[in-house]
C-alpha cells in the first residue's frame, strides 16, 4: 500500500523551483569549508548554463551538469528502466522469438492491449463469477465456492495465502512453511493503525479522505454490474462488517518468534474446527504441505465469523473482493473512473504531462509492471528476457568481477585494524557463504507449459487470462512448498526478486545477493564499458550489495542467514560506534532549504553500503596498472545523477532509506584518499572532509 502511495506521489509530483542547501556548517565545526556550498543537483532547474562548478568544490553538479541541462525528469532508475522496458516490449511483438513462453506472453499482451475488445466486454467478464457467489444459499455452498480455484480463481478467502507467503521455516531449517493470514482488507484506510494513518498524513494523504473514495469506486462499479444503488450501499455496507469481523478476530502476540507460532496441518485443522481449511488448502494446491505458521487466536475464531448468519456479509466481502482485484483487467472506462476516485484530493489539479507521465508510459507501466510483473506471468518474461537479452560471456564477466570483488573484501577485512582475529575470522567466513545470483534465476522450476490462455478469437478475455495466471502462480508455490528448503534457489515467480527489476539487492536471510538482470543497462554496466567505467557503475553496485552482509543490519544475521548477532562482542562495539558516525554525519547535513536535518539512522545501512562499495572497487583499482581514476569517478558519479522535481525529493528525503543522490556521490567519494589525490583536493575545497571526521565503516 505504501509503495502505491508514493509511486502516485511521484507520478504526480510538480516541477520545482531551483532549491540551494547548505549540507553543514562552517569549516570550525562542520564538514565544509566556511564559503562552499554543495546545490542540492538532484533537483531540476538546480544548475544553470552560467553557473560555474568546480569538481573540487561539488563534484556531483560538475560531473553531470550537462546532462542535466539537456535532460528532463530523470534518474538512474528510469533510464535503465526505459531500456529495459523497450526490450520486453519486443519480447511481446516480435514473432521471430521462439519458444512456448514466448508465445504466451504475446498471447497474453495482445489479450491486454486489444482495448476495443476490452472495452466491448466492459464488465461481463466478471459477472459469471459475481452471481457465482450471489447463488450460494448457504456456507456450505460458499464454502464450495471459496475452495474451487476454478470457481475462485484468485484464492480469496478469510484465511488467505498469498505466493508471497511461502518460505524458509524458522522451525525447521530445511523446510520450507506456509503463512496462513487475513486476506486483504479493501477499507484498510478506514481502520487501519495510528502509525499507518500518521503516515498517510506526513505524506499528505488523508487516509478518512482514501476510505471514502475506496467506497465510491465499489459503488461504481457494482452500480455497473447493474446493482441499484440501495442494493449497492447493502453490499458495501455488509462488507465493511464482515471487515471488521476478521479485523477485530485477528490479535496477535507480535512478542512470540517464529517457533512459537509454527503449527503441522493436523494442528491447524484442530484449531479451525468446522471452518473447512483443509479443503481451501487442498484446492489451491497445498494438499500435503505440514509446516504453517498463524495467529492461532483469529483461527479458532473463524468458526464464529463464518457462521450461517454471517452468509450475506461473506458473500459482500467475496463480491467486492472480486470487483476490487480485478476491475484493471477490464475496461478503461472503469479503470480511468477508479483512478480518478481514488486520487488523492491534493494533487488533483497537477498535470501528470508536466512531469513526462502520459497517457501512453502509464499504460505501458500497467501493462509490464502490473499485469505482466505483478501476475503469474513474470517467470515467462524473466526467462524469455535473460534467454534473449543476456549472452554467456556477460554472465561470466559478472560472475567473475563477483568473485573478485569477494576476495577483495576477504583482504579488506584482513587489513581492518579495529577487526579482532576472530572477527576477521568470522567474517570471512559468511564472505564465503554469500550465495551469488546473476540475472538467471531457476527456471526449470516453472512449466509453463502447464498454463492455458484462450485467445480473443476463440472466445477468451484478459480477465480470465489473468485469473489463469493467479491460478498458475498458487499451484507453483504450493510445489516449491514442498521443496527441500534451499537458500541458493531463485524462484522464477518471486514478483519481489524478478530478474527484470531494475534494482539489485542483498537478502540476509539468505546470505544472498541478486543481481538483477535489469540493473546490467548503461550507465550502470554495458560490455563495451571501459574496467573503470565498470568499476565505478555496475561493479560499485555489486561491491555496496556484499556491504549490506556487514552493515548494521547484516551483522544481525549469520553466514546460513540465521538470526544472530556473529561478530564477537568486542568487534561488535567497535562496529556500533563506526555507525554511529555514519548516522551522525548524515544527521549533520540538510539538503535543502527548510528541509530541516537528515534522519541519519534511517540511512545508515544504504549509505555504509554505497561507501563499501566505494572502497572494494577503488582496492581493485590499486592492483591495476595505469588505472584512469578520474574515468572511474565520474563513472560513479554518473550512476547515481538525477534531475527531479521537489515533491519527489522532499518524499526521498522523508521516507527513502538511501541517502539522496547528490549525497551518494558526494559523502561517498570524500571518504577516500585516491579522490583527493585524483582532483588535487584541498582544505579550501567544498569537496575536502578531515581525515579525522571521515566516516568509512570499511
Amino acid at each position: 500500500m505504501l509503495y502505491d502511495i508514493l509511486k502516485k506521489i511521484t507520478a504526480l509530483a510538480l516541477s520545482a523551483a531551483l532549491i540551494s542547501g547548505l549540507t553543514a556548517c562552517g569549516d570550525d565545526d562542520g564538514f565544509l569549508s566556511e564559503d562552499v556550498k554543495w546545490v542540492d543537483s538532484d533537483l531540476t532547474d538546480a544548475i544553470s548554463e552560467d553557473d560555474e562548478i568546480r569538481l573540487q568544490d561539488d563534484f556531483a553538479a560538475a560531473v553531470n551538469k550537462e546532462w542535466k541541462l539537456e535532460n528532463g525528469f530523470s534518474d538512474i532508475m528510469d533510464e535503465m528502466y526505459n531500456k529495459v522496458l523497450s526490450n520486453k516490449k519486443r519480447i511481446v511483438t516480435d514473432g521471430s522469438i521462439e519458444g512456448y513462453e514466448a508465445e504466451l506472453l504475446r498471447n497474453y499482451y495482445e489479450l491486454a492491449t486489444d482495448l476495443k475488445a476490452r472495452d466491448s466486454d466492459g464488465m461481463e467478464p466478471l459477472r459469471p463469477y459475481i452471481d457465482d457467489i450471489e447463488s450460494a444459499r448457504n456456507m456450505d455452498e460458499l464454502f464450495d465456492w471459496m475452495n474451487d480455484p476454478k470457481r475462485n480463481p484468485l484464492g480469496i478467502a478469510p484465511l488467505f495465502f498469498r505466493p508471497e507467503n511461502v518460505f524458509r521455516s524458522g522451525k525447521y531449517d530445511d523446510k520450507y512453511a506456509v503463512y496462513l493470514t487475513l486476506p486483504d482488507l479493501s477499507m484498510d484506510g478506514g481502520y487501519s493503525s495510528e502509525h499507518s494513518h500518521d503516515l498517510y498524513y506526513q505524506l499528505g494523504i488523508d487516509p478518512i479522505e482514501q476510505f471514502e473514495q475506496k467506497k465510491d469506486t465499489m459503488d461504481y462499479f457494482l452500480r455497473r454490474l447493474g446493482y441499484s444503488g440501495e442494493d449497492a450501499q447493502r453490499i458495501i455496507n455488509a462488507c465493511f462488517s464482515f471487515e471488521r469481523d476478521m479485523a477485530d478476530a485477528d490479535n496477535p502476540d507480535l512478542t512470540k518468534d517464529e517457533e512459537e507460532i509454527t503449527y503441522d496441518r493436523e494442528e491447524l485443522l484442530e484449531l479451525a474446527g468446522d471452518y473447512p481449511v483443509d479443503a481451501y488448502l487442498s484446492g489451491i494446491g497445498f494438499r500435503d504441505n505440514d509446516i504453517f505458521l498463524l495467529d492461532p487466536g483469529y483461527i479458532k475464531r473463524l468458526d464464529d465469523i463464518c457462521g450461517e448468519d454471517d452468509l450475506e456479509k461473506a458473500k459482500a466481502f467475496f463480491i467486492i473482493s472480486y470487483i476490487l482485484k480485478s476491475y484493471l483487467y477490464l475496461d478503461s472506462e472503469g479503470i480511468a473512473q477508479a483512478e480518478e476516485f481514488q486520487k488523492p484530493r491534493r494533487l488533483l489539479e497537477m498535470d501528470p504531462e508536466s512531469i513526462g507521465e502520459t497517457e501512453e508510459s502509464k499504460a505501458e507501466e500497467r501493462i509490464f509492471d502490473v499485469y505482466i510483473g505483478g501476475t503469474g506471468m513474470a517467470g515467462a518474461m524473466n526467462h524469455v528476457y535473460v534467454e534473449h537479452f543476456f549472452d554467456d560471456s556477460q554472465i561470466k564477466e559478472l560472475n567473475d568481477m563477483t568473485k573478485d570483488i569477494i576476495d577483495g573484501f576477504r583482504d579488506i577485512f584482513d587489513e581492518e585494524e579495529w577487526l579482532s582475529e576472530e572477527g576477521k575470522k568470522k567474517s570471512k567466513e559468511k564472505l564465503d557463504e554469500i550465495s551469488v545470483h546473476i540475472a538467471h534465476q531457476n527456471f526449470e522450476t516453472a512449466d509453463y507449459n502447464d498454463m492455458k490462455l484462450i485467445k480473443r478469437s476463440e472466445g477468451g478475455n484478459f480477465l480470465e487470462a489473468y485469473y489463469e495466471a493467479s491460478r498458475f502462480m498458487n499451484s507453483h508455490m504450493a510445489e516449491v512448498s514442498m521443496k527441500k528448503y534451499d537458500r541458493n534457489y531463485w524462484d522464477p515467480l518471486d514478483i519481489e526478486l524478478s530478474t527484470t527489476l531494475t534494482n539489485a539487492m542483498y537478502n540476509p536471510t539468505t546470505n544472498g545477493i541478486y543481481i538483477f538482470a535489469g540493473v546490467c543497462e548503461a550507465p550502470a554496466y554495458s560490455p563495451e564499458m571501459s574496467y573503470e567505467e565498470k568499476l565505478g557503475g555496475l561493479f560499485s553496485i555489486i561491491g555496496h550489495e556484499i556491504t549490506h552482509g556487514f552493515d548494521n543490519m547484516g551483522a544481525q544475521y549469520n553466514k546460513y542467514g540465521e538470526n544472530e548477532n556473529w561478530l564477537p562482542l568486542e568487534d561488535q562495539t567497535e562496529f556500533n560506534d563506526l555507525c554511529d558516525l555514519v548516522a551522525n554525519y548524515y544527521s549533520s547535513l540538510s539538503p535543502y532549504e527548510s528541509s530541516g536535518m537528515y534522519d541519519g539512522d534511517r540511512v545508515n545501512g544504504e549509505a555504509t553500503a554505497d561507501m563499501g562499495g566505494i572502497r572494494v572497487t577503488l582496492y581493485l583499482a590499486s592492483k591495476e596498472e595505469d588505472f584512469d581514476y578520474d574515468a572511474y569517478f565520474r563513472a560513479y558519479a554518473r550512476l547515481w545523477r538525477a534531475n527531479i522535481p521537489m515533491e519527489t525529493e522532499q518524499m526521498y528525503f522523508s521516507e527513502d532509506e538511501h541517502p539522496l543522490s547528490f549525497f551518494r556521490i558526494n559523502v561517498g567519494l570524500q571518504q577516500f584518499d585516491e579522490f583527493y589525490d585524483t582532483y588535487d583536493i584541498q582544505k579550501t575545497d567544498g569537496m575536502y572532509l578531515d581525515p579525522e571526521k571521515r566516516i568509512s565503516v570499511w
